[in-house]
């Protein structure tokens, strides 16, 4: 009977019993039922196949016990309306696929397509910094040109104990590049005043073109990633879908709610009651929650979800 603990969505509704109040009306306010509640045990039930979330408070079973026989297949089917409608919602498929990313994760931005636009936008991105550095690169050309070689080179000389200072700062591959840009000014500054502005200036330039090298990079498409993105793709993908899912939780309902025999006749055990038929002694939990439950509501329960079921293979 292991198969009967995969219970459905409507066992919720069956569940219902325990809740109802005297006058169906508005289903969930009389039921003292909060719709963020509903729909997270909604979603908790179809995703778990082994076992059957669901709390009843003392208080709910206080007000089940003042509910009207006549009332109660009412009050189930109101309930059932109220979760199907939920269920074919958008809010309900939006919570279901987020749901469902926690349990298969995967990279939507790392497909081929997706690379081969980032690469594109990059180009463009690039193409627009050189328009720009090629301004700032002329802007430089005249600034250097008004200024005299000899008061040039003894302004950076000034500058090799601050940047020596810095360098001991830093690590890793950022002390690397400072150190050869230390070494470089330092054999510059061997050179002749008008030679050392015109290498000086080009070293700044290069700096310059290196830094936006780094800050625009195109990605490269790692074909291993990319097998794998695909993979988990497709594991999510084959979730997706909730409506097989569904489809078993209604046929296991209806399954496990046909065999419960509300017939069944209780026999004093100690301060509990217990089956006079051992094997019903023997069933699954759920079992004996439908015969706690009753015939009435469950009937009306397994009739909503036959319904549900033929809408759903239509």
């Amino acid at each position: 009977m292991n198969s009967f603990k995969q219970l459905s969505t409507l066992t919720l509704i069956g569940a219902s019993f325990w809740l109802m109040a005297a006058n169906p009306g508005d289903v969930t306010t009389e039921l003292g039922l909060e719709m963020p509640k509903l729909r997270h045990d909604v979603l908790l039930n179809l995703k778990e196949e082994k076992w059957f979330f669901f709390n009843a408070t003392s208080a709910m079973r206080q007000v089940a016990q003042r509910i009207p026989e006549g009332s109660r297949a009412t009050t189930v089917r109101a309930l059932g309306k109220t979760v199907r409608a939920y269920i074919e919602s958008s809010v309900f498929r939006n919570e279901w696929r987020q749901d469902l990313r926690a349990t298969y994760p995967y990279d939507e931005t790392y497909t081929a397509e997706g690379i081969a636009q980032k690469k594109q936008e990059n180009e463009a991105e690039k193409s627009a910094m050189k328009s720009q550095m090629g301004a700032q690169m002329a802007a430089m050309d005249q600034g250097f040109s008004q200024m005299d070689p000899a008061m040039l080179k003894m302004a950076a000389q000034s500058q090799i104990a601050q940047q020596e200072e810095e360098l001991a700062s830093l690590e890793g591959s950022e002390r690397t590049m400072q150190a050869q840009r230390v070494a470089s000014l330092k054999k510059m500054l061997a050179l002749a005043p008008a030679e050392f502005k015109k290498q000086y200036l080009a070293s700044l330039k290069q700096q310059m073109q290196a830094k936006a090298n780094e800050s625009v990079t195109s990605p490269e498409l790692d074909k291993g990633r990319l097998a794998e993105e695909r993979k988990k793709k497709a594991e999510f993908d084959a979730h997706a879908d909730f409506k097989p899912l569904l489809k078993k939780r209604l046929q296991d309902f209806i399954a496990l709610s046909e065999s419960v025999d509300f017939d069944a006749r209780l026999v004093p055990m100690g301060r509990k009651q217990a089956f006079a038929n051992p094997v019903y002694e023997r069933k699954c939990a759920e079992w004996k929650f439908l015969y706690r439950l009753g015939k009435e509501p469950v009937a009306e329960a397994q009739l909503f979800a036959r319904q549900w079921l033929t809408d759903l293979s239509k």
